[in-house]
């Protein structure tokens, strides 16, 4: 769920605040969902995810080359040197600076501040998310999460803003309302006690059958008993408590074995080491895994949620002690797996392991150097107590590093014992640098290093270009470097240079004789860089763009911009060029809203020119929400009833992008809103996808509430496959068609339930008993299928529960007379036939052949449900169909021998004939089952009370497995099929 509130926040801090950003919260308040949400920031520069389920991304290392590759994807200009590992742990502020904040220095100012965010920090990295803040340039902010902080730490943290997550109950109540829309707001919002975890838990509890939804009661007074807040479990502790009877008795032995684990295991690793820690079989180990998805965010890898995760984190010795075994058994044959040991060793019971160090000394732990410490303390000591080399980090040289600082001594000495692709790296770091010094001594010793090219595009010359350093640059002329020399990229220096605005490095380039011509990969030269950049002091690529294209698509806002388009135009760049896409520069302008657009439009031959896909730039405005560029094409004659390659008009593509405002003007001008695009569908079947019931009622009259598009879809029965009760309200309040079904039979209210939309399914189902009785929710779909059978088939027990409560009978039929008594037969499923029970099911019911559920469920080979209906049930064992046959005839048919043990033992009697005059014994020799016959015949002559001598008994205790899920609504007009089941005839 979008956090609607903090975004907002979250923005105006991102334009308006200099400093940066610390956002907290408790455990499981939706820092990290929230973190992930500002991804789709367009200031959004980089991002780093600090989580214990990965240890490595702890790691200053990790996190800093993480932020430091993807600032290089955005800003491709970027020379960031290539540093070890063991140089960012130790020299971490000289490293900092090297590897980021110089760099970004050098970089142009962008048009609007950027920010890095950093998600789930811990004290230590807080000190870096600190460094950062202090270093980099003030158009790079840094937010960060975080658990709440002390007094002390706030002290340290003077360049940021705090703003506590978990302050804003009114996004918890949203998304409780969102996830349990059948509970009481308030007391779950009293029982999660702020926790996002609780309440996703608890849905997802209920959705599983862990817990009782409170739809499932029929009584007023347990109705009143499941709303009283001392039935909801009160905090994390307590719901957990009341979830985990209903999970596998093994339980907490797996979440020690994950949380063991260093990093979340794979499926196939976890059942190795859970089979040596608990028995059983692999099947069993599958099933209990399948019984615990509730509680599991990942599935494989073995990701657990929230609290669960927290559980054992200080309580795994044994955990690791069986990791350690398994890694034993499976083999020890290289240095990182030998670690892995030692991490697991030096966590586990000494009593379990006395020899630790005599163990990892047998896999030659003493033939290991390790520059620097591993994991942590206690698995770096163990390592050196088994013979490990563990190397000093201060007496390990780097050599990039000296290049980059300019420390020509320790150049001097690693000169002759580096790589040369590490000297080459140097050059290069040394070149963006300006250490004139360092580059000369470096082609001193190997001139070709000039001449290489790394995996980003650089070479000395390019790099010295990009940094403005003019005096490196000379001396790299000097040495006869080619000026156009580039990697397979394409990028000169001469592109670089211009994209950063060095004008005198430009001039110096030409006068080397630099080719102004030359294209990169893009078909893009140095004038359109420039252009691109708004460097309208030094101003078409293989996309069909000209400069003017570029210097429109930026999406600036400045005076630079307005001067460099000015320019451009002026200087007779013809606005009616067409790129690829068959776009001109009103096309553009009028996409990005851009501020020229009037002086744009002014240079045009056609305003309502159309590119490849139909578009005008009024369509193109009105897609991206931009008001002002609208009403300037209005203004100048621009056409608002042109038509797409699609069919769809400005004010069908305005109600595809949910633009309120625009449609408003629209339908003011004339617009017509029962145009129907190439689909049949009008602008409201697209508003009715969106949460904004006043686009609906702009849109609505009646005949566009009415209309149907090619695949007989209406408005309603589009708004009901998405969540917003306040959409399907209105259009039921101004005449929507509640009853009419879509061509392949759906309707509004099956539509919902199949999309899992509870809250729409309730509204519905009010509006349709307001105008009739309950036999309204049945629902039948064009085979007759009534929808509680529908949901029954996909095993969503939580909306058959609702639709029962709702008033729907189990007793309805299909167009075979089958009742919800058979359709639990057939799918096995216990849970389901529990429900149905309570709601008063009868399971002696007949379908058209005259067969009973439990023939049914023999029919299917459903033990397991065969079992319930015998035994808890308590139904006829010789209730016969209309062709005479028992339950028993058809297991004998089926060669099933466990059901035919099954119904003797509960009283079937295997000498009662078919019409036919056969009894099971004949139906066993005719269908070729002899061991079958055999019992049967046994059978007969038995003189125990159940009519059945001694025969081994079926295991009854197996809980039964779900194997399917259920599947949503599509989000095209063609729906999805309802799952049915198939009939099977008596032979």
């Amino acid at each position: 769920m979008n956090r609607t509130i903090s975004r907002r926040r979250f923005r105006k801090w991102v334009t308006n605040s200099s400093k940066s950003l610390l956002i907290t919260g408790a455990p499981h308040t939706g820092k990290t969902v929230f973190a992930r949400q500002l991804e789709s920031e367009p200031e959004l520069a980089a991002v780093h995810y600090c989580t214990p389920l990965y240890p490595e991304s702890l790691e200053t290392a990790t996190l800093l080359r993480n932020i430091a590759n993807q600032l290089v994807l955005r800003f491709p200009n970027l020379v960031i040197p290539k540093l070890t590992s063991v140089t960012i742990i130790t020299h971490q502020v000289d490293a900092l600076e090297h590897l980021m904040v110089k760099p970004l220095l050098s970089l142009p100012r962008p048009k609007s501040p950027l920010f890095v965010l950093i998600d789930g920090c811990d004290s230590e990295i807080l000190l870096l998310v600190t460094l950062m803040a202090k270093s980099f340039p003030n158009w790079l902010k840094v937010a960060a999460t975080s658990r709440p902080i002390d007094s002390e730490q706030r002290k340290k943290l003077d360049r940021f803003h705090i703003y506590e997550l978990d302050s804003e109950p009114a996004e918890l109540i949203s998304f409780i309302e969102n996830r349990l829309p059948q509970m009481g707001v308030n007391q779950i919002l009293e029982a999660s006690q702020g926790s996002w975890f609780f309440v996703d838990q608890y849905s997802r509890a209920l959705q599983a059958n862990l817990l009782s939804l409170p739809s499932t009661s029929h009584s007023q007074e347990d109705l009143l008993a499941l709303q009283c807040p001392d039935t909801i479990p009160e905090g994390e502790h307590e719901l957990l408590a009341a979830i985990e009877p209903q999970l596998p008795p093994h339980l907490n032995t797996y979440l020690r074995l994950i949380s063991s684990s260093r990093r979340p295991p794979a499926r196939s690793e976890f059942l190795a080491v859970a089979k040596m820690a608990v028995g059983g079989t692999l099947s069993s180990l599958e099933a209990d895994l399948l019984d615990c998805e509730a509680i599991l965010d990942c599935p494989d890898p073995l990701i657990v949620s929230g609290a669960w995760r927290d559980r054992f984190v200080n309580d795994c010795e044994e955990g690791h002690a069986l990791w350690a075994e398994i890694i034993q058994r499976t083999g020890c044959d290289t240095a990182q797996t030998l670690i892995e040991l030692a991490f697991h060793l030096a966590h586990s019971n000494d009593k379990r392991f006395p020899n630790k160090a005599e163990i990892l000394r047998n896999y030659g732990a003493d033939l290991i150097e390790l520059r620097c410490a591993v994991f942590d303390y206690e698995t770096s000591n163990l390592l050196v107590e088994a013979g490990v080399l563990l190397l000093d980090q201060h007496r390990q040289p780097d050599f990039v590093f000296a290049c980059s600082s300019g420390n020509l001594d320790v150049v001097d000495d690693l000169l002759d014992c580096v790589e040369e692709s590490a000297l080459a790296s140097g050059l290069i770091a040394a070149a963006s640098r300006g250490h004139a010094h360092v580059c000369r001594t470096i082609l001193e010793k190997k001139s070709s290093a000039a001449h290489y090219v790394d995996n980003q595009q650089w070479n000395a010359l390019r790099s010295a270009a990009c940094n403005n350093n003019i005096a490196v640059l000379d001396m790299l002329i000097e040495y006869g470097i080619d000026v156009d020399e580039c990697g397979n990229g394409g990028r000169t220096a001469l592109r670089a240079a211009a994209w950063s605005g060095h004008e005198a490095v430009v001039e110096r380039l030409l006068q080397s004789n630099a080719n102004v011509d030359k294209k990169d990969s893009e078909g893009r030269t140095a004038l359109m860089a420039a252009a691109f950049m708004d460097h309208y002091n030094i101003l078409v690529d293989s996309s069909g763009a000209t400069a003017l294209h570029l210097a429109l698509a930026n999406c600036a806002h400045s005076e630079e911009h307005d001067k460099t388009v000015a320019e451009l135009l002026n200087g007779g760049s013809d606005v009616n060029v067409e790129d690829a896409n068959g776009r001109n520069c009103v096309h553009l302008a009028a996409y990005h809203g851009d501020d020229n657009l009037e002086t744009v439009i002014q240079r045009c031959r056609n305003i309502d020119s159309q590119d490849h896909g139909g578009r005008t730039a009024l369509m193109l405005a009105a897609c991206q929400g931009k008001m002002l560029a609208c009403q300037k094409l209005i203004e100048h004659g621009a056409d608002i009833d042109c038509i797409d390659n699609h069919g769809r008009t400005t004010l069908i593509l305005a109600a595809i992008h949910a633009n309120l405002d625009i449609c408003q003007m629209f339908m003011s001008l004339g617009a017509d809103e029962g145009h129907k695009d190439n689909d049949g569908a009008v602008a409201l079947h697209y508003a009715s996808m969106h949460a904004n019931k006043e686009l609906v009622k702009v849109l609505c009259n009646p005949t566009t509430i009415h209309t149907t598009d090619c695949h007989g879809n209406h408005p309603l029965l589009v708004a009901a496959q998405h969540p917003s009760i306040e959409v399907v309200a209105e259009l039921l309040s101004l005449g929507a068609p509640i009853h009419q079904q879509s061509h392949d039979g759906q309707s509004a209210l099956r539509i919902a339930a199949l999309a899992h939309n509870e809250g729409v399914v309730r509204c519905l189902a009010e509006h349709l008993l307001e105008e009739g009785d309950k036999s309204e929710l049945e629902e039948r779909d064009l085979d007759g299928t009534p929808l509680l059978h529908t949901v029954m088939i996909a095993h969503d027990a939580s909306m058959s529960a609702v639709l029962l409560g709702l008033g729907t009978s189990t007793a309805v039929r299909d167009a075979h007379a089958r009742t919800c008594a058979h359709v639990v037969a057939q799918i096995n499923d216990l849970k389901m036939a529990e429900l149905i029970k309570e709601y008063g099911a009868n399971f002696e019911s007949r379908d058209e052949a005259g067969r009973t559920p439990l023939m049914t469920a023999v029919w299917a080979s459903n033990y397991e449900v065969a079992h319930y209906l015998l035994e808890s049930i308590g139904v006829s064992p010789n209730a016969v169909d209309f062709q005479g046959a028992t339950a028993l005839n058809v297991a004998a048919q089926i060669g099933h021998r466990d059901l035919v043990v099954l119904l003797l033992k509960f009283g079937a009697e295997p000498s009662l004939c078919d019409n036919l005059g056969r009894n099971a014994a004949d139906v066993a020799q005719l269908a070729g089952h002899e061991h079958i016959r055999q019992i049967l015949k046994s059978a007969s002559g038995s003189a125990d009370s159940s009519g059945f001598g001694s025969l081994p008994t079926s295991p009854s205790d197996q809980r039964t497995k779900s194997l399917s899920r259920r599947s949503g609504i599509a989000t095209n007009p063609n729906y999805m099929q309802s799952p049915k089941i198939v009939q099977r005839a008596t032979t």
